[in-house]
């Protein structure tokens, strides 16, 4: 480190004294604070300056390192300081010294400050150090108004008492809407949409669902970033965005504040068509076959004619009477938290039932004599009948008006062979018949 710097960080007053020492009897040297109400002519920036260390506090020594040479012209600088808490026009912190005094560092100067920041501070009359505070190197002449040249550097107080000479990042917000506001079903599409200020801030945002990602990064286009999902799922969310800057160095990253959107399971809908299988006869079993997607509970009705059936509310049905001829149909219902989603099959016209079978034979009980009455037994049929019809045959030929349960026999039954054939009947069935073994009459 330079003797002077070194020096300077033992007695940063003492530093003035030596420089003085050091100045020709013809140079004017103001010490301490002063202002300087220099003349701008030829006021051009020369260079930049650099601030050493590069970091430090309110009551580190300071120096600044000019990035060349004043003109040859000028053989004498001043050093101010300008920013919040000091004058507008700045603050003198290194009185008109003669150029030769300082040391080199390459083609420039290495100016050691001769009071701390904080000293600096008290002298203006404030107390709190913030913010960018932008010294200017003015080459100049011992004496006159006549100047020739800035070199001009910062440095910025984070905090009260610590100082860098490089730019902090400036700070970002973002904030974050959902459109639609909610509650909103599920699967329904969802806009968020993230705002960064300030808005030339560049990078990405990341929307997050809780800590969960939705979707790939956004890039941000004039402080916007967007993204529609479908993917939110039954319940409250927590939905934030977070920015990270391209350019950690210039801007900070930043996380919104989160927004609570409310999702609600969506009514089942359905997967596949509700129908009517089976045989559509009269006493044939049918279903109501359909599929829900997110149903916790199905409920299904049985239609006759567009109607309601009443009691007909299981997913099997076997049609009967009333329904023959008539147009069936099935509506089922899925339901869920979300709500309940209804759907009707295509009608089927229901035929016919099967004809009645016999399980056991009709017979015919009784003396087979000529005058004796004989009876017909109808026999056992499924179907169960409802009702019989009977037709007496001699021969296997029908006997006039012979149509009841019983029959006489007659003379011109002698020798002749009696059967009866019975019909079985009940509604919406075809009919069934059978015919009893003959018997002879004597």
């Amino acid at each position: 480190m330079n003797p002077l710097i070194s020096s300077a960080a033992r007695a940063p007053r003492k530093l003035l004294s030596a420089l003085l020492t050091c100045a020709t009897a013809a140079t004017v040297v103001i010490a301490g604070p002063v202002l300087i109400g220099a003349s701008t002519a030829h006021a051009d920036t020369l260079g930049t300056l650099a601030v050493t260390p590069a970091t430090g506090t309110d009551t580190s020594s300071v120096a600044l390192t000019t990035s060349g040479s004043c003109p040859e012209v000028a053989d004498y600088l001043i050093v101010k300081v300008a920013g919040k808490g000091f004058p507008a026009e700045g603050q003198n912190v290194v009185g008109n010294s003669e150029t030769s005094i300082y040391p080199t560092s390459g083609a420039g100067y290495e100016v050691p400050l001769t009071e701390t920041m904080r000293d600096y501070a008290s002298t203006a009359g404030f107390k709190t150090l913030e913010g960018r505070y932008d010294f200017t190197v003015t080459c100049r002449k011992a004496f006159g108004d006549t100047t020739y040249g800035d070199f001009t550097g910062s440095l910025w107080f984070t905090s009260d008492t610590t100082y860098q000479n490089t730019a902090p990042a400036q700070a970002t917000t973002a904030s974050l809407t959902a459109a639609p506001a909610g509650p909103v079903t599920e699967g329904t599409s969802v806009k968020l949409t993230a705002k960064v200020a300030p808005a030339t801030a560049a990078g990405t945002v990341r929307f997050l669902d809780g800590t969960a990602q939705l979707g790939s990064p956004v890039t941000v286009s004039g402080g916007t970033a967007s993204l529609a999902t479908t993917a939110l799922k039954a319940g409250t969310h927590a939905l934030k965005a977070q920015f990270t800057p391209a350019e950690p160095a210039e801007f900070t990253g930043s996380t919104s504040s989160a927004v609570s959107l409310k999702v609600t399971v969506r009514a089942p809908s359905v997967t596949s068509k509700p129908k009517v299988t089976g045989t559509a006869k009269v006493g044939s079993k049918v279903s109501c076959d359909v599929t829900f997607g997110g149903a916790t509970s199905v409920a299904y009705q049985w239609l006759r004619d567009a109607k309601a059936i009443g009691g007909a509310t299981a997913r099997t049905r076997v049609l009967d009477a009333a329904d023959r001829t008539h147009k069936v149909s099935c509506r089922a219902t899925g339901t869920n938290a979300g709500g309940s989603t209804p759907a009707t099959s295509p009608a089927v016209t229901v035929a016919t039932g099967p004809a009645l079978k016999a399980t056991k034979a009709p017979v015919i009980t009784g003396t087979a004599k000529v005058g004796k009455k004989l009876t017909a037994k109808a026999g056992t049929w499924t179907p169960a009948a409802t009702s019989y019809g009977y037709v007496w045959k001699r021969d296997g030929k029908a006997i006039k008006n012979a149509t009841k349960p019983t029959y006489t026999a007659a003379k011109a039954d002698k020798g002749r062979k009696i059967t009866v054939t019975v019909t079985a009947k009940r509604a919406g069935y075809a009919n069934g018949t059978g015919t009893t073994k003959p018997v002879k009459v004597s």
